[in-house]
């Protein structure tokens, strides 16, 4: 069924007139830059900020990521069993 979709394309494309394929350049052409008053309006010539991308949110995959690694590393820490003790201050003779 795909060959012949093909080569029934094929066929049509060999005999199809070049005339008709090829486009004749257009006499009017609409100018694309805006005018007021029939002066032209100046375009920016900076892109515009659009905040800095170190902020953003990561994607779905790396916050998965993220999160398996601090699970294998918290499994990976000894556990943590009573309350830290600390000696009581000395002062300074």
């Amino acid at each position: 069924m795909y060959k012949l979709f093909v080569l029934l394309l094929l066929i049509v494309l060999t005999l199809a007139e070049p005339g008709a394929a090829v486009a004749e350049p257009e006499v009017f052409v609409p100018s694309t830059e805006a005018t007021v008053d029939g002066r032209p309006v100046p375009r920016p010539n900076y892109k515009r900020y659009k905040g800095r991308k170190k902020h953003r949110k990561p994607g779905f995959f790396k916050r998965w990521a993220a999160r398996r690694k601090a699970k294998r590393k918290m499994q990976a820490a000894p556990a943590r069993k009573g309350v830290i003790t600390v000696d009581p201050p000395t002062r300074n003779q």
